[in-house]
């Protein structure tokens, strides 16, 4: 009677079917969870740590076996105030970030060169070709905290884009993972972080512009075509790369 609740709280269907099975069974393997709660076995370590992530479960070791236990009820609390900080938070972002969207906006009524790419093969093919040709590389709004697929895809390209010796600026939305270290000591590359704002995820190379979007199941991309639409972007990234650190 629960599940619809949790699920418009933002807990998917496998999240909330996980934490309320941990209700019921206090502390369990991750066996024992699936036999429970009935869902894939092959879904239930990405579901468990989404879910420590959130803060709502954790973990512990008992006889060198990792156990999960849910949090108390009470924790839903504040993971919702948590997410109305960052609602407020994306609010004034979004507010600050309108005048080049709707510069954006404008640009993208005179390109005639605007695609819309979903999936690996299709957008990995696109932002290759784009490197080989490219010079100018900047990138803003990384976050490590993609699903690990993702960031292993970047780790390939950015590892061809440093065969091929170009350099590249990123501006990271945070700092101190593996992921942000990665990139710290790579060559041909300098990164900055911005934490106080956190704009999309874009990629500017030369004329062309990529916005790309993580969800859950599907890597999505728009890429445009458009001198004035990079060139606003890129003076968007300059801001940005130009603010104390």
């Amino acid at each position: 009677m629960y599940e619809k609740l949790l699920q418009d709280l933002g807990l998917t269907k496998n999240e909330t079917l996980v934490y309320l099975c941990l209700l019921k069974l206090g502390t369990a393997k991750s066996g024992e969870i699936v036999k429970e709660a009935k869902i894939s076995g092959g879904k239930i370590y990405e579901t468990l740590y989404k879910l420590v992530d959130k803060g709502i479960v954790k973990t512990i070791d008992m006889n060198g076996v990792k156990h999960f236990i849910a949090s108390s009820p009470e924790t839903l609390l504040n993971y919702i105030n948590e997410k109305e900080q960052q609602v407020l938070t994306q609010k004034k972002e979004l507010e600050a970030a309108l005048p080049q969207l709707k510069q954006i906006s404008a640009f993208n009524q005179q390109s005639e060169n605007v695609a819309l790419s979903k999936g690996f093969r299709g957008i990995s093919s696109m932002v290759y070709e784009s490197l080989e040709k490219g010079q100018n590389i900047k990138i803003m709004g990384v976050r490590s905290s993609k699903d690990i697929k993702f960031n292993n895809f970047w780790k390939r390209w950015h590892n061809h884009r440093v065969l091929l010796k170009k350099n590249a600026k990123i501006i990271f939305c945070d700092k101190g993972t593996e992921y942000w270290a990665f990139f710290k000591k790579m060559k041909y590359t300098e990164v900055k972080e911005v934490l106080s704002f956190s704009p999309s995820s874009i990629m500017i190379i030369d004329e062309q512009a990529f916005i790309f979007s993580y969800g859950e199941e599907e890597f999505t991309c728009i890429s445009i075509q458009s001198k004035k639409i990079a060139e606003s972007l890129s003076n968007m990234f300059d801001g940005l790369w130009m603010l104390p650190h």
